[in-house]
């Protein structure tokens, strides 16, 4: 027998440093008393979703928002360019688990779920189960910059490698979906001579908006304004490791979803 689909499912993209934007729309959902049943992100979505899913998300905004340039370094750059085999995870893992407090996914309140790509086989995986901050290192493991997370026989990196915004899962979960992508519409790739990473996120721009572009068509197709809200957050101003701008960021999350917030109780109640 099918499990019955849950009531609304709230879908977070990826986006790195943009994501922090979904801390924004998060705060102005429980402003609102929006009753969130299911979360499904990909990469700083399903770090950003695990975390106020573990009800540690005014506890991690406090610590977001302290981030300097020394800190993000520690974090996501100074192994950067060693070998794949060296524990690079380290410390973003170490700042995780003070806000996860040990917790599997079957013990949270909302149901959870987070994507991640299997390096051996290119699939979309869906992680429903099992350890939290295992299942959120999964997602969040951009090729390069982090070690690829062991999962059984499967070998786990950022599932926005095939999956920026999953919200064709997320229907199959709830009934109504809300849908929010961080990554921005309009990327603008700076000057010529600018390090890797601005060439990898221009690629990854690019890569993202096709897979939208695909999504949308056969979503707004399948399903009308009833049982769906596209939320496109306006983070294009922003570069992909601004962490610093963590402030700018979460209100970009508030202002695009108290502009949707009518739409949002408008699709609950309907």
């Amino acid at each position: 027998m099918l499990n019955k689909k849950k009531k609304l499912a709230l879908v977070l993209s990826g986006g790195s440093a943009r994501g922090l934007a979904h801390i924004g729309v998060l705060e102005v959902l429980e402003e609102n008393h929006v009753p969130i049943d299911v979360i499904v992100g990909t990469s700083i979505g399903a770090l950003i979703g695990g975390i106020y899913a573990a009800g540690s998300l005014k506890e991690f905004k406090e610590e977001v928002v302290r981030l300097t340039h020394h800190r993000i370094t520690s974090l996501f750059f100074s192994r950067r360019f060693k070998r794949m085999n060296a524990d690079n995870n380290v410390p973003i893992e170490k700042l995780l688990k003070k806000f996860i407090k040990g917790k599997k996914i079957e013990d949270l309140s909302i149901s959870f779920s987070a994507i991640a790509t299997d390096l051996k086989t290119g699939e979309e995986i869906f992680i429903e189960k099992g350890d939290l901050l295992k299942a959120i290192l999964a997602s969040i493991a951009l090729p390069g910059l982090f070690k690829p997370i062991e999962f059984g026989n499967k070998l786990l990196v950022d599932g926005g490698v095939v999956d920026p915004l999953p919200q064709q899962h997320a229907h199959l979960l709830a009934e109504k979906v809300i849908a929010v992508n961080a990554m921005p519409k309009d990327y603008v790739y700076k000057k010529e001579g600018d390090d890797v990473f601005e060439v990898l996120s221009r690629v990854a721009s690019i890569m993202t908006n096709n897979i939208l572009n695909l999504e949308n068509v056969i979503s707004f197709k399948e399903y009308n304004k009833n049982n769906l809200v596209f939320m496109q957050l306006n983070t294009g101003i922003s570069s992909p490791f601004d962490f610093y701008e963590a402030d700018k960021l979460i209100e970009i999350g508030r202002a695009a979803a108290k502009k949707n917030i009518k739409d949002i109780i408008r699709m609950i109640k309907s």
